[in-house]
């Protein structure tokens, strides 16, 4: 499918979530002050749970269950990549980074020519959220965090444009983190998902989820 011209794309190209104010929030603070970036054996991963998505009951996630989801990017910044190498990592607050290029998936609709773009990391495929920045084509540096969209889910308009970057995970931990104005403090280990009415934008939810699927390459 031809890529729609770049007037258009700047509109149409998104990830399935769309641009959410705190969302960017998160972002922000949770990068204030950097903990250290270590890659997690045995394909293991930590990715944000959304406030507002656990508010509205859109995500159901409780320790030693399988899911198959796609882990997003929220793009917090971007520069051209100077390096060859392909790596990527994550923190246990799900901050990421990660050096790639972006590919495309065109979204199968009628009367919709739009495309979900993907960041490629060495064989590892992560649908992009570009939340309020341009899109940008080829290889890139990227920073911002993980975390899950039910806008990918399976079945969905969008999560079927990116099924390719769906792997199959086991919750392995999730955690509760006080935010705070330099990095999240005092974590809480949960064995569930708190239930809407519990839920606190003072609050950063992370799940860490191990990958089930070995046949993909590791960072």
């Amino acid at each position: 499918m031809v890529k729609p011209a770049r007037s258009r794309r700047s509109k149409e190209r998104t990830v399935a979530g769309r641009h959410h104010e705190d969302v960017d929030a998160v972002v922000r603070r949770t990068l204030g002050r950097r903990a250290l970036r270590e890659e997690h054996p045995d394909g293991e991963l930590t990715v944000q749970l959304l406030p507002h998505h656990l508010a509205a009951g859109a995500l159901t996630l409780a320790v030693g269950d399988e899911t198959e989801v796609a882990p997003a990017i929220y793009a917090g910044g971007h520069l051209p990549a100077l390096s060859d190498r392909q790596a990527w990592t994550v923190d246990e607050f799900g901050c990421f980074d990660g050096r790639g290029e972006v590919i495309t998936a065109p979204v199968s609709a009628q009367e919709c020519s739009c495309h979900v773009d993907v960041f490629d990391v060495a064989g590892r495929l992560f649908p992009l959220n570009w939340a309020a920045s341009e899109p940008v084509d080829g290889r890139l540096w990227i920073e911002g965090a993980l975390y899950l969209e039910p806008e990918l889910a399976v079945g969905t308009e969008h999560g079927e444009a990116v099924a390719l970057c769906r792997r199959r995970y086991r919750v392995r931990e999730m955690r509760r983190y006080r935010r705070t104005t330099y990095r999240p403090v005092d974590p809480v280990r949960l064995e569930t998902v708190p239930a809407p009415d519990r839920v606190t934008d003072e609050a950063i939810y992370v799940a860490d989820l191990r990958l089930l699927d070995a046949t993909v390459p590791e960072a």
